[in-house]
């Protein structure tokens, strides 16, 4: 769809997204932040631009300068370590980005290409409807393969953190935990564990995290890619972690 005819539908959803403020306020008591763009990435950076209890449009013409000042980190799928390695090549904004004129793998792995396109506001990942989440996950791709065991502490200590924020956001707590590898020749493992009463905290993320890590012996060579994620979510309720 032509950018114009885009941007026209969008502008018709803004009383939608003022009626729908006002009823969150009106049942809940909760202000809410609300962003309308064609896309979920772009959706995602005007909702938290807007606030607290904002609304904001990010039209399809303006959706390449909106991006250029804010800062990589803002980019769906950048982590500190991504961070850092286009901090070092002189890249710290969004705009850095839409200008380089290399190849970003050199930087960002295989993660480069989709960093490009979110980069000019482009993202084609669905939109997944209903109110059930049923998993929430992070992961890091390294700049250099690396079995340096405090980089790696260091990266699911901060997925955890992650995690954990979202699952207390949503009033969730999950029974499942899972760690994800992915090595120099892109052969890709995964493995999971599961506990008896739900988790929510960063402690407990991590330490599951770790936990498989050392049983299965993932880290047996460098790796590429590590991610941590949960499932089997519901609400939260009393927790005691009791392995499966």
């Amino acid at each position: 769809m032509p950018a114009l005819q885009t941007d026209d539908v969008l502008y018709r959803a803004v009383p939608l997204a003022r009626e729908l403020k006002r009823s969150i306020f009106s049942e809940r008591g909760l202000t809410a932040s609300i962003g309308i763009a064609a896309n979920k990435l772009l959706a995602k950076l005007a909702s938290d631009f807007s606030k607290p209890g904002g609304l904001m449009l990010v039209p399809e013409r303006d959706k390449v300068l909106f991006l250029r000042p804010m800062s990589v980190r803002a980019i769906h799928g950048v982590g500190k370590v991504t961070e850092q390695a286009l901090n070092q090549a002189g890249i710290t904004t969004v705009g850095d980005l839409q200008d380089y004129p290399g190849d970003l793998r050199a930087l960002a792995g295989s993660f480069g290409p989709k960093l490009k396109q979110f980069a000019f506001g482009d993202d084609d990942r669905p939109l997944e409807l209903g109110d059930e989440v049923k998993s929430i996950s992070s992961e890091e791709t390294f700049l250099r393969d690396t079995d340096d065991r405090p980089t790696l502490r260091k990266c699911l200590r901060e997925q955890a953190a992650e995690i954990s924020g979202k699952l207390k956001r949503r009033h969730l707590a999950a029974k499942t935990v899972q760690i994800k590898v992915r090595y120099s020749d892109f052969a890709t493992l995964t493995r999971q564990i599961s506990v008896e009463e739900p988790i929510t905290e960063t402690r407990d993320i991590y330490r599951l995290g770790c936990y498989l890590l050392a049983k299965e012996k993932l880290v047996s060579r460098p790796l590429r890619l590590i991610g941590l994620g949960v499932s089997g979510l519901g609400e939260v309720s009393g927790r005691q972690l009791v392995l499966l």
